[in-house]
């Protein structure tokens, strides 16, 4: 029973936390499952994997309804992410659980200190032209790391949008919701074949996430760019700083 609890506890948490930042995989879940529950590393890694899926499709909606989300960046990121998602995950055969976990942690704070020290960091800038190559080559290294460290790839998608392409952080919220299944499918599929994946766990996580990921996306929607984009840094930072301890 208190285990079941701390699994329903986990997948709101989850679910929440990822519609309100557009993060979701290994950038949330991994840790808490890990804190929380104690679960073995590859199943931390990888079985919230596809609890993301129907979890940013919830959240996107919500997004979409106020035309936040820029589908043609969307389009040439899934296209040219989708096979080095299928690349990344097969290659977590060569590594062991405590590698993935330490750099998932790694990986976290580097992002949150990105935010947190980001030039004009509550300045919206317009959107500009986007520059393809820069969209294609890091679509395809988001890709990669994002089947590597069965991520949905929102941790990663935000703050290229944002500081690459120079989008708002609503709009880069938004658009990586929507990229975030066509990253998180194919990683699943090639996980779920690695054995990595705890269906019970997996279970209690989908019913749970899904609501509460629409309640964070309306968050939001309503919040200020400023706020939104502190908050999202102070986070990934603490929480990664007290994971990578815990790991050690």
């Amino acid at each position: 029973m208190f285990n079941l609890l701390e699994e329903v506890l986990t997948g709101i948490l989850i679910g929440f936390l990822s519609g309100m930042f557009g993060l979701g995989g290994s950038s949330i879940a991994t840790p808490l499952l890990r804190t929380i529950i104690g679960v073995k590393p590859t199943f931390a890694l990888a079985t919230p994997l596809p609890v993301v899926i129907p979890s940013a499709v919830s959240a996107s909606l919500v997004y979409h309804k106020r035309g936040l989300i820029n589908f043609n960046v969307a389009k040439v990121t899934i296209i040219f992410g989708f096979p080095f998602v299928l690349i990344g995950a097969i290659l977590t055969r060569l590594v062991s659980g405590k590698f993935l976990m330490l750099s998932t942690a790694v990986f976290v704070f580097t992002v949150g200190l990105s935010f947190l020290f980001r030039k004009d960091v509550f300045k919206t800038e317009a959107e500009g032209k986007v520059n393809r190559f820069v969209l294609i080559s890091l679509s395809g290294l988001i890709g990669l790391i994002s089947g590597f460290l069965a991520n949905g790839g929102g941790v990663m998608l935000v703050p290229f949008y944002v500081k690459a392409l120079k989008m708002d952080i609503k709009s880069a919220f938004a658009t990586s919701l929507f990229v975030i299944p066509f990253f998180a499918i194919p990683g699943t599929v090639v996980h779920f074949l690695l054995g990595h994946i705890d269906l019970k766990l997996l279970l209690v996580l989908v019913l749970t996430s899904i609501p509460f990921a629409n309640f964070g996306a309306k968050l939001a929607v309503r919040l200020k760019n400023e706020t939104l984009e502190i908050a999202y840094g102070i986070f990934l930072v603490v929480f990664s700083i007290f994971f990578f301890v815990r790991e050690v």
